[in-house]
């Protein structure tokens, strides 16, 4: 069988080698078919003397009219053009103001002046940069299974906008993207150059595909076959994709070259993942905020999160607490001896302690009971949880071999968790049961130390500690040493010697070290453990030898649940300390975790979810505004990393299935070759994994590269007129149809070249055409018959916005529109909390019902798992991968979240009262405010009779014009 394979793959070999060989022999330049030659200079075609010609554009259009026998259309109404070029432009409807102003200019430069305001105007990058967004699958989210958050990818969506907005010449945004990281050439045996954080932001745009779990050498092929499917189609209009099992079925792309077009990526590298990210979707890289004022804002963002954070945490404690009471539940401090020959005891107080303030417990063991007083009240109540106390002490332990403090262990010297969250200021174990006097010598001693009062006796002398000390841990003298200088505020801890014996608690691993807080209690210092852990030798401990004996903590707790704090042990036997925070059969956790359990109420069971739900979301907010890019860099190379590696040809596309190997190089249905690409590499070897992507974006972006700016101008003319030249924008090939007007795309490109790459420019060429500026209401019979598609352009085609443009004209008439740009991403409200339903227990939704929630649609979190509903109707989806166009659907749900909709209702009321301010109570005043409002026209007279009718009939009469209009087909369309 072995030997038949390579007998197939011989066969198969030869038959490629023979193929290419005829590609080279058969391949002559002057012969390319379009669009695979340069587009040169282009004549505009000569229509005779005509009044209707206002750029060579229209010439193109107006010849090829001509010929099928049509004539276009007449010019539309200026009121409706000024409603066109603003959405278009910005994707928002004109004021009233700025229609006016446009109706009153008589001058032969008002519409040009309207074009150059617009594309002057801020929000255009807003507008433009979703149409690319769509192009670079741009989500939030990596989907799959968890649909991690990708907190960084918001800066992609911002360096968008700011292209758009400062017509970054569209060679330079092509490089940025593929090879931002490769600007600077290596002239020496240096270290790297920095590469500028705009560049690194910028690189985000290969790292926007889906993301699964990583399956190493698997996921690696398939996250580079799609990154070059999605450069081919995106930036060459080319399936490139389709030819990554087998030759392309219908255009000149063989196996081998999309294999080829895969080697400029084979030697990126993508940072390792976080060591908290369980999804490992790899990591970021650092990118400092470059946007004028954006260093401040992320800084005073910051410190607005991590004070709601606080507040947050407060509020849910002080609920918790609430809840408690209310069930009658108490936490305690409490001791736990488990393990031969214990079995397993647990007994604790009941006083409540998980407040974060200061307490302080005396546990007394006489043999045979232990006995708790906390903050010096006491012996009282206690708890119990498994078996009987019997007062086991350290001597009943068999086999003693660690002390440790921070998480349990259960005995084995190995942190497990349940960890001790708040702060211990002293341990101290004595020799024998505390008396009375001794207790309230230890009270004062904690009084005068962390409350600062006096505890002078009758004789003016202070009292001391009890005699008896075994063992005695003190924030204060961490090291036991009262001539050396305590560790500074927010130390890390990584030794704690016990100053009645000399025992050392110890951690090697900086992620488990405890931190000092000055002043931490009261008046003095305390170490703050978070789940950390300290340990050290049990076998010198002086109290092993106890039969009974007293311990005294000095804490703070802020946990639910059990956290485990000091912990003597060994074998799988143990004494412990522990703060319990709830009653048998697990109290408020459990009464919380039963929705049918009616022991609280909705509203507060509402609220403790949200407010434990908000401190993980807050804490994904400061990730995010951490000065870091979801970026990707190259491999180094040797001595460093591995060397660049071999790519090859994968048979049948399976990552296993190596065939034969290829060099980096270019198309060869544009190229007419398959000879590698000429690469600049470093001449002293330093960086050999270097250059590669920026001969691959270098190529992609030169004015010779033929199909570059043609496809580029398609698509701006598909924004603009609702179908491009080419109708399928991503495929130029041999399935797309064609061109119905190649000579005019081909005039176009070589503009755009012209105009040093200007995306603006061709955005001013194209709409101060008379083909722009058509009517799109005009019926005619003939040119029905003859171009039912309009593809010859005899009218303008009459469309629906999409999705976003529809949510933001809402928001836009109602005047509640937040015109805040860049930032976060947002989480407006959603119906029926449906984003609590989604299939992940922990929802990533935060939802935002105030003015942070009203921004542009374009700054809402683009999670692949929820797409938001109003959104999702009017066609919107969270791109799982690159998508050229916009299905365009007409369906019943469309009408129903228009009419029946809560976000449509709401808004609709905030748009009357923004008549009524503007055009008090006189009903025809009020109607003709709504219509240039939301029409950007007047009503005519029977509209105005109706309305006036429906006014006059109810009491919310505005409210249900505003309704209806919003309601209206010319609301959602652009004539």
């Amino acid at each position: 069988m072995r030997r038949g394979g390579e007998t197939t793959h011989i066969v198969l070999f030869c038959l490629a080698l023979a193929a290419e060989s005829s590609l080279a022999a058969e391949f002559d330049p002057d012969k390319r078919e379009w669009p695979f030659y340069p587009p040169g200079e282009i004549e505009v075609p000569d229509v005779g003397p005509s009044d209707w010609v206002r750029n060579g554009t229209d010439a193109f259009v107006l010849e090829r009219l001509k010929r099928a026998g049509l004539n276009p259309a007449p010019q539309a109404t200026r009121g409706q053009l000024i409603r066109r070029l603003t959405f278009d432009l910005i994707g928002l409807p004109p004021s009233p103001e700025e229609v006016d102003a446009f109706l009153r200019d008589n001058s032969d430069q008002a519409w040009e002046r309207v074009v150059d305001r617009l594309l002057q105007d801020p929000r255009y990058g807003e507008r433009w940069a979703r149409f690319w967004l769509d192009l670079a699958r741009y989500a939030d989210t990596a989907g799959y299974e968890g649909d991690p958050d990708l907190p960084h990818a918001w800066r992609y969506r911002d360096y968008v906008i700011d292209a758009f907005n400062n017509d970054k010449p569209y060679d330079v945004f092509i490089r940025e993207q593929i090879a931002g990281d490769e600007f600077e050439e290596l002239m020496g045996a240096t270290d790297l150059p920095e590469t500028p954080a705009e560049r690194v932001v910028a690189l985000t745009f290969l790292r926007l595909a889906p993301f699964t779990e990583p399956r190493g050498d698997e996921t690696r092929h398939e996250l580079l076959s799609e990154i070059t499917s999605t450069v081919g189609s995106v930036f060459l209009g080319l399936t490139v994709g389709c030819a990554k099992c087998h030759d392309h079925k219908y255009d000149g792309i063989p196996t081998k070259d999309f294999y080829r077009l895969k080697a400029f990526f084979a030697t990126m590298s993508i940072p390792r993942p976080d060591p908290s990210d369980i999804f490992q979707i790899g990591g970021s890289l650092p990118a400092e905020f470059y946007r004028p004022g954006e260093k401040d804002w992320a800084s005073g963002k910051r410190k607005s999160l991590e004070g709601q954070l606080a507040r947050t945490k407060t509020h849910l404690q002080e609920l918790r607490m609430r809840l408690e009471q209310q069930l009658g539940e108490k936490s305690g401090f409490g001791m736990q001896a488990m393990g031969p020959p214990f079995g397993d005891r647990h007994t604790f107080d009941r006083v409540r302690v998980n407040d974060g303030k200061l307490h302080w417990a005396i546990v007394n063991s006489d043999g045979l009971q232990w006995t708790f007083s906390t903050d010096g009240a006491g012996p009282g109540r206690t708890g119990g949880l498994a078996e009987p106390d019997e007062g086991d002490w350290f001597a009943d332990i068999p086999t003693p071999e660690h002390v440790s403090l921070g998480q349990y262990n259960q005995g084995t010297g190995t942190p497990m968790q349940r960890g001790h969250m708040g702060h211990f200021a002293e341990i101290l174990i004595y020799d024998h049961p505390l008396s009375d006097d001794e207790r309230a010598a230890v009270a004062a001693y904690i009084d005068r130390k962390y409350q600062g009062s006096s505890d002078a006796g009758p004789d003016n002398q202070t009292r001391p500690l009890p005699d008896g000390l075994r063992f005695w841990l003190d924030a204060a003298d961490v090291d036991a040493d009262p001539r050396t200088p305590n560790p500074p505020d927010g130390a890390p801890i990584d030794m704690w010697i016990d100053k009645a014996g000399g025992i050392r608690l110890s951690q090697d691993n900086s992620d488990l070290q405890p931190t000092l807080k000055v002043p931490g209690l009261g008046n003095a210092p305390a170490v703050r453990f978070e789940s950390d852990f300290l340990m050290g030798p049990a076998v010198d401990a002086a109290f092993l030898s106890d039969q009974q004996g007293a311990l005294v903590a000095v804490f703070s707790a802020t946990h639910s649940g059990e956290g485990y704090g000091f912990e003597v042990g060994g074998g799988g036997s143990f004494i412990s300390t522990f703060v319990y925070t709830g009653g048998k059969g697990g109290g408020l956790d459990r009464v919380l975790a039963d929705d049918d359990d009616a022991s609280i109420s909705a509203e507060d069971r509402q609220q403790y979810n949200s407010l434990t739900g908000r401190e993980r979301i807050v804490a994904q907010h400061l990730k995010r505004l951490q000065p870091l890019a979801m970026s990707l860099r190259h491999s180094y190379g040797p001595p460093y990393e591995p060397g660049v590696p071999t790519s090859r040809v994968m048979i049948r596309g399976d990552y296993d299935d190596p065939g034969e190997a290829v060099e980096p190089g270019f198309l060869s249905c544009i190229t007419g070759n398959q000879e590698p690409a000429k690469i600049r590499l470093d001449p002293f070897k330093r960086w050999p994994t270097r250059s590669r992507r920026m001969a691959l974006a270098q190529w992609i972006a030169s004015p010779q590269n033929p199909l570059t700016a043609r496809v580029m101008v398609n698509r701006l003319w598909y924004w603009h007129f609702g179908r491009g030249i080419v109708p399928t924008p991503s495929d130029f090939g041999a399935l797309s149809g064609g061109a119905s007007h190649p000579q005019l795309l081909d005039w176009l490109a070589a503009r755009l070249i012209k105009e040093k790459w200007s995306i603006k420019a061709m955005h001013r060429l194209m709409v101060t055409s008379a083909t722009y500026r058509q009517t799109s209401l005009r019926s005619h019979g003939r040119a029905q018959e003859v171009d039912p598609d309009n593809a010859l352009l005899w009218r303008f085609r009459r469309r629906r916005l999409e999705a976003e443009a529809v949510r933001d004209s809402v928001l836009a008439v109602s005047g509640r529109l937040n015109p805040e740009q860049f930032g976060l991403p947002i989480f407006p409200p959603l119906p029926d909390d449906i984003e609590q339903r989604v299939k992940y227990s922990n929802s990533k939704w935060d939802t935002q019902r105030g003015p942070e929630g009203r921004k542009r649609s374009i700054y809402i979190y683009q999670q692949r798992t929820l797409t938001m509903p109003f959104l999702q109707i009017f066609d919107a989806l969270v791109c799982d991968e690159s998508r050229p166009r916009r299905r365009h659907s007409v369906n019943p749900l469309q009408a129903l979240a228009m009419y029946n909709g809560r976000f449509v209702n709401d808004e609709a009321g905030y748009f009357a009262q923004r008549v009524r301010d503007q055009a008090g109570s006189d009903p025809a005043r009020q109607i003709e405010r709504v219509f240039q409002i939301a029409l950007s026209r007047s009503p005519s007279r029977e509209e105005s009779e109706r309305m006036r009718t429906l006014i006059d009939s109810t009491e919310s009469g505005l409210v249900q014009i505003c309704r209806v209009v919003l309601n209206s087909n010319e609301f959602v369309h652009i004539d």
